[in-house]
């Protein structure tokens, strides 16, 4: 997820804005909600004019700020309306070159609780969205949505999945994930799992391990993991364990049967994304159990089955990289185009 500072998940700037409105005291709010192009700041920052003149966080500096701040004084002084404005390079002449969508509205005392009830659920440790309808600048409707309440495959179940803030043009709707990041659900403790919860935890998933042997399950063995949980494979809920929209899953039991229990049991959720070990035959053979215990053919299909990308893998430790390799290629590809690193730009080719 991207740095909290100066956006609405940063919560000394929540509570300050709460102060202010709270006191009867209307403040402007700035917020990127998409950018094009080469930009200093993106979706999810904010910049606050408050009364007595004094300015909270930042757009990204130079022309665009500029140009923002005497909007923000227009608005906050009812000279001019609320506005959504597409600030192109030919608008701020930037040296970037990029372009940013900012909208400008005055937020009110009747805001309050709203700001309130986004400050405890920051506080909280809670998953969440905040999602702005922009449709009417001078009214944009804002809500907080919790993660298990999003549904599947929607654009807030992505953004949450994804990581990162994502606007839509038709609707106008903008949409940013909140509160801690997605969990990755290893089921299997084995030589993979134990392999694979390193990995994830190095390049930023939270990682769940989940086991029904003691003797597997033990804290100590997984000190990457967030939680290790201990417990009969086909009762997950009975474990504790709720599998969300923008989670992560890996199935690496101690065998099929458990792998197709645990694929039944998270279908429903319909995950980011989900992976089992196994050969061809295994994947077929699960598949056709899954179909015929009533498991949507379509979500089956995109089920990664065998898992992992094709890097001819053999030991755990490779077959843990080639599976992280594949998370990590389809978190990317959850955001939006263009906050996704370029084929060509996110590799680096070196000769000696």
């Amino acid at each position: 997820m991207q740095d909290s500072h100066d956006t609405l998940r940063d919560q000394a700037l929540v509570r300050r804005l709460l102060a202010e409105i709270s006191a009867g005291r209307p403040f402007a709010l700035a917020t990127v909600l998409a950018t094009r192009g080469s930009m200093p700041r993106h979706a999810t920052a904010r910049m606050a004019l408050l009364q007595d003149g004094t300015w909270l966080g930042t757009v990204g500096g130079g022309r665009l700020e500029q140009q923002m701040q005497e909007r923000c004084r227009d608005v906050l002084a009812g000279a001019q309306p609320a506005l959504l404005e597409w600030m192109t390079h030919e608008k701020t002449g930037m040296a970037c070159g990029g372009d940013a969508l900012v909208g400008v509205a005055a937020w009110r005392p009747e805001r309050a609780e709203l700001l309130r009830d986004l400050l405890g659920r920051l506080g909280s440790g809670e998953r969440f969205v905040l999602r702005e309808d922009w449709g009417d600048p001078a009214d944009v409707v804002v809500d907080l949505l919790d993660a298990s309440a999003l549904a599947a495959g929607s654009a807030e179940a992505r953004a949450l999945a994804g990581q990162a803030a994502a606007w839509d043009e038709a609707s106008r709707t903008y949409v940013e994930p909140a509160g801690p990041d997605p969990v990755c659900y290893v089921f299997g403790g084995g030589h993979v799992g134990r392999a694979l919860t390193g990995v994830l935890a190095h390049v930023g998933f939270r990682v769940v391990v989940a086991d029904d042997r003691p003797g597997v399950a033990v804290p100590a063995d997984f000190p990457a993991a967030e939680r290790v949980v201990c417990g009969d494979l086909r009762n997950l809920a009975g474990m504790g364990i709720r599998v969300g929209g923008a989670d992560y899953v890996v199935v690496t039991t101690h065998g099929h049967a458990w792998d197709i229990d645990v694929l039944q049991q998270v279908a429903s959720a319909r995950p980011a994304y989900v992976g089992c070990i196994g050969s061809r035959g295994k994947a077929a053979f699960a598949r056709k159990t899954l179909r015929e215990r009533g498991v949507d053919a379509a979500w089956l299909d995109s089920v990664h089955l065998p898992i992992g990308e094709d890097i001819l893998a053999v030991t755990p430790a490779e077959i843990a990289i080639s599976i992280a390799a594949q998370m990590i290629r389809c978190r990317a590809e959850l955001r939006p185009p263009e906050q996704r690193p370029h084929a060509d730009s996110s590799r680096t080719n070196t000769k000696n």
